[in-house]
């Protein structure tokens, strides 16, 4: 299930990056132009379509957090790999709920290594754990609980 996870995440940034750069063009009519292109072997397709519709649907509330913390950093000069990123990783966070935030952090900052540039993965990192704070501070997420080792 991991990898199958995986996958549909590296598959939702390249069709959240076809579907940005086609102005007025309907969502399901780009994934499924672009599925049938699709090279990825396996991949989770109902994990695939909820992220890339609550990403698309909720793009300006979480756009609004992005902007919230990036704090020095004019929101027009990320780059919109690391916007895409960024805005999967928090509409996973805050609408896929059988996904531990850590798990969705850790799988954006290795998408940010492979998609974006060199220093992409701290800025995603820093972002999306400042986001997660936040999140947890309005109610939206539940601390994650720390397992204890019995030894």
């Amino acid at each position: 299930m991991k990898k199958l996870r995986r996958n549909a995440r590296m598959l939702c940034i390249q069709h959240l990056y076809a579907y940005l750069q086609q102005e007025n063009e309907i969502l399901d009519n780009v994934i499924e132009r672009s599925l049938l292109l699709n090279e990825e072997p396996e991949f989770d397709e109902e994990f695939f379509r909820a992220l890339i519709h609550k990403t698309i649907n909720e793009i300006d509330q979480i756009d609004e957090r992005i902007k919230k913390r990036s704090k020095n950093w004019a929101f027009s000069r990320i780059t919109l790999m690391d916007k895409i990123i960024l805005r999967q990783s928090i509409a996973e966070m805050m609408f896929i709920e059988d996904v531990p935030p850590r798990v969705t952090i850790s799988e954006a900052i290795e998408l940010a290594k492979e998609f974006s540039t060199e220093e992409s993965h701290i800025f995603v990192n820093g972002m999306l754990d400042r986001i997660y704070k936040d999140l947890i501070e309005e109610k939206i997420l539940l601390p994650e609980i720390s397992r204890v080792k019995k030894g």
